[in-house]
């Protein structure tokens, strides 16, 4: 057992250090508050058993996604802990309430069949969503294959595992030299046909199966075996493969396989041990801990005001499931832009890799600065999260940080004049050739020739009812920016702040009496250049003037 004992030693040592490591870093740069409770102690207590009990044991917020994800964890999780409480702490917990244990007795053997089954169907399930759905597909990442694949490893190899050491006869010599005394020639005979028969002890030599034979060694395991050892038909997965394998059993036999399998099953749970505490293999203790302390709050509406290390669990507690961007509201933009950021579960993965200062590229920054000021805080994300993380709360907080490092071409080009914007505009077209050729509304005449400058669409737009002085606050008056257009200067539109405080109301288009396309048009110059300065502004930096 040296190998057994160092292994475990060298994978719990691992464990703790990266736990240790991984809670010392739950805290962070946040603008946050102290834990203020809304309620009395009591009765936050109450609320996180009540939690405890339906989000952690019984899953009820993954019930909130569709009925064949609760299924497929609750299996999981189910027939996981069952083995881990029942089978691989057997001598800590079920000889301590059932002093009578025998792993190879009833229902023991039954539930451990059961229990490796339930994770197994669990972990098809789970595979099959994954490569069912073309989204969930798109957002499956190597460590999602790797937990399903190291977790699968375990409960394989621990069926070959048993189906081996059911057919082994050098399982059944080791026990019969312990624990069997024959009593006349020709008992261990009739006890190992018996067992032949019974057990699927599949021996190097065929033994005698007529009826005299059997009904001793019947005899011979009922007087010495059956206190230790249930027929082997309970294990309903193990020996059904048992069976399968008896064409190679004798391979599997001389090459002892029953020890090769035990090493793979112990390598395997010494890897889930040792990878616990890194990347998503950490949700097992994060995402119960979260579900306790939140109890499925939305923080900012229900008086419970989150502080650094509440956000900070909250991220560690994701699993990455993918199911707050199957649901996001502004998913869409993404098969647009491309950003990953734009969606929540891309986004929360960058949002940890910024609080620890890992996000340190212009362009990563910059990728994730746009993917929150996409979000529109629908609290779609948060409402549908399996692990009760608050992402909304999340996003509010980290947006002031990343746009003072990583500003949008709004907050960029406010602070500049209509000319200086031209200019810069004009440095970015003449320095990349890699971006593409855009043409839309404004590049065509029909779009505004039939404006007579009547000013109705000035008169009707509300950013410029709340300007003291129009000329100077926008620069451009929209009808002046039709008109320039229609002079072919859109470069210069381009800089105008009218631009950029465009509400995209439409009133003015809908009040144009020569119905042109206004309100499209401003959103189509303001697309333009924030296309601009996101594919082509890294390409010419030192050229004219920066943004």
């Amino acid at each position: 057992m040296i190998f057994f004992d160092i292994g475990l030693t060298l994978a719990l040592t691992i464990c703790v250090i990266g736990i240790v490591y991984r809670v010392a870093r739950w805290n962070g740069e946040w603008t946050s508050r102290k834990p203020q409770l809304s309620s009395g102690f009591l009765l936050w207590i109450g609320r996180a058993v009540k939690s405890l009990i339906l989000d952690v044991v019984l899953l009820a917020r993954s019930g909130r996604t569709s009925f064949l994800r609760w299924l497929a964890h609750s299996l999981v999780f189910f027939g996981f802990m069952g083995l881990l409480l029942f089978h691989a702490m057997d001598e800590t917990v079920t000889a301590t309430f059932f002093p009578f244990y025998e792993s190879t007795l009833d229902p023991w053997q039954f539930l451990r069949n059961l229990f490796g089954a339930m994770t197994l169907v669990g972990l098809v399930l789970m595979v099959y969503r994954r490569v069912h759905s073309t989204k969930l597909r798109l957002l499956t990442h190597f460590q999602d294959w790797a937990a399903l694949l190291i977790l699968g490893c375990i409960i394989l190899s621990g069926f070959f595992l048993e189906a081996s050491k059911i057919m082994s006869p050098a399982v059944f010599d080791r026990m019969t030299d312990e624990y069997f005394v024959p009593g006349e020639v020709g008992d261990l005979t009739a006890l190992k046909a018996y067992w032949a028969h019974e057990y699927g002890v599949v021996f190097s030599v065929e033994y005698p199966m007529d009826e005299e034979t059997l009904e001793l060694g019947a005899s011979l395991d009922e007087d010495s075996c059956v206190d230790c050892h249930a027929n082997t038909a309970t294990a309903f997965v193990s020996r059904p493969l048992a069976t399968v394998l008896t064409p190679v059993a004798f391979a599997l036999n001389t090459s002892r396989a029953d020890q090769v399998f035990w090493y793979f099953h112990v390598i395997f749970c010494f890897i889930a041990l040792a990878a616990l505490p890194f990347g998503k293999f950490f949700h097992p203790v994060s995402t119960p801990i979260n579900l306790v302390v939140r109890q499925g709050r939305r923080d900012d509406l229900e008086g419970f005001q989150p502080s650094a290390v509440c956000r900070s669990v909250g991220m560690d507690a994701c699993t990455r499931c993918g199911e707050c961007s199957l649901h996001c509201s502004v998913a869409p933009a993404f098969t647009v832009l491309g950003n990953q950021n734009i969606l929540p579960s891309e986004k929360l993965a960058s949002l940890k890799q910024f609080q620890t200062g890992e996000l340190i590229s212009q362009a990563g920054l910059t990728a994730f600065s746009e993917g929150s000021r996409i979000c529109t805080e629908c609290l779609r994300c948060t409402d549908i999260c399996p692990a009760g993380i608050n992402l909304q709360d999340l996003w509010i907080a980290s947006k002031a940080r990343i746009t003072k490092l990583a500003p949008s071409p709004n907050d960029l080009l406010r602070n500049k004049t209509a000319t200086q914007r031209a200019r810069v505009f004009d440095d970015l077209c003449k320095s990349s050739s890699i971006l593409p050729a855009v043409t839309g509304l404004a590049d065509d005449s029909a779009s505004y020739w039939a404006c007579v400058q009547c000013t109705t669409c000035t008169s009707v737009c509300p950013v410029v009812a709340v300007c003291e002085d129009p000329s100077r606050d926008l620069d451009l008056l929209p009808q002046q920016i039709m008109n320039l257009l229609r002079m072919g200067l859109k470069e210069e539109t381009l800089g105008a702040r009218m631009v950029w405080s465009c509400t995209t109301c439409y009133k003015c288009q809908e009040h144009c009496p020569q119905n042109i396309r206004v309100a499209d048009v401003l959103y189509e110059l303001r697309n333009t250049v924030a296309a601009r300065v996101r594919d082509g502004g890294a390409s010419c930096e030192g050229n004219g003037e920066s943004l």
